[in-house]
């Protein structure tokens, strides 16, 4: 007869455990995608919330599930990294993959954060460039292509783009095209304006204002086509822009009213009114340039008075609207960057508070 066996002593050891590996390609493999894809949505999200923010805009659902896709993203890119650098270091490997996807899932936030500000920057407006055409709340521009139509100067005066190099000809070029584009921009701006006016029952006068206002900014576009097309060496015009046809048609009169109310605040008072301020501070030394800025800083002002006198009726409508308006006006205050917008921004925020204060 066989002795029972005997116990194993308490330090005998079992199977050894697989041992956990690094996966150190997955952690960077995750942290490039997040990288991508985080930027992307944080700049939907700026631009979902300013299309809130200014009357307009859908369902943040979509959006809500992309930027929880984006964070669980992210999350996983950074354990991921941290578990590939511990492993990595026991077994003995290098921690440098582990260390590159840690490095890339923070960069990671700081461009989603840094393209989220830039979105923030270009599409809230802020009317620095006069008065946008606004589509759900985002400003809007066509297209551009050669196009001799619109690049002929009314006054027949050309700046000399001689004198200057090939990069400064093509940022000039660049400069007077986006400013093109949001003149024209301006016109389908202003001719909304009119019939927003006709719909709210406004007098006569501001309608009639209204439709001056979009042949001031057709000029305004051709000047400005046309200072790019002289630089660029090309005739530059706007492309076809079916865009220009989208807007708030099924709005109750309510929303009407409130949108105009701080369009005309933020687009109308304080865009170009800035937009006048910095048309006239420029200084160009071509004369044909200078004749172009001092011909928008003076309507650009008379933009910004009609502006202020749609506001006024809008607020002796509906006294209710002045809570979003001394809102909106704190906004543009907490967003100026710079001394003139600042100085502006203060100067609006005062006289709003003169109009609401006289209207009570």
């Amino acid at each position: 007869m066989q002795p029972p066996a005997p116990y194993p002593p308490p330090y005998a050891h079992g199977p050894a455990a697989p041992e956990a590996r690094p996966h150190t390609g997955v952690a960077v493999a995750v942290a490039l995608v997040s990288c991508f894809v985080m930027p992307v949505v944080y700049v939907a999200l700026a631009l979902e919330i300013l299309g809130h923010r200014y009357g307009g805009g859908g369902s943040f659902t979509p959006l809500a599930v992309a930027i929880a896709v984006g964070f669980a993203l992210w999350i996983t890119a950074l354990v991921l990294s941290i578990r590939s650098i511990v492993l990595s270091g026991r077994v003995g490997a290098s921690r440098a993959g582990g260390i590159v996807a840690l490095v890339v899932s923070v960069l990671s936030v700081v461009t989603a954060a840094a393209a989220t500000a830039f979105g923030l920057l270009m599409a809230s407006g802020g009317g620095a460039h006069g008065r946008p055409l606004r589509v759900r709340g985002r400003p809007r521009t066509a297209p551009t292509r050669r196009d001799a139509a619109w690049s002929v100067d009314p006054s027949g005066a050309l700046p000399d783009a001689s004198r200057l190099t090939a990069d400064e000809r093509a940022r000039e070029a660049a400069r007077w095209t986006r400013d093109a584009r949001e003149e024209h921009a301006s016109i389908a701006a202003f001719a909304r304006l009119s019939v927003d006016l006709l719909a709210l029952g406004a007098p006569p006068g501001l309608v009639e204002r209204a439709h001056r206002a979009a042949l001031d900014e057709v000029l305004h576009a051709r000047l400005a086509f046309a200072l790019a097309g002289a630089y660029a060496g090309e005739p530059v015009g706007p492309e076809v822009w079916p865009e220009a046809l989208e807007g708030e048609a099924a709005e109750r009169p309510a929303g009407t009213l409130r949108r105009v109310a701080l369009e005309s605040l933020v687009d109308g008072a304080y865009g170009e009114g800035l937009a006048a301020l910095r048309a006239a501070a420029e200084v160009a030394a071509d004369p044909a340039v200078a004749e172009v800025l001092a011909t928008v800083a003076r309507d650009e002002a008379g933009h910004a008075a009609l502006g202020w006198d749609v506001l006024a009726f809008c607020v002796a409508r509906d006294g209710s609207l002045a809570p979003a308006l001394v809102e909106a006006a704190a906004d543009l205050a907490a967003r100026a960057d710079s001394a003139l917008e600042r100085s502006h921004a203060a100067s609006v925020r005062g006289e709003l508070g003169a109009l609401l204060a006289e209207r009570g």
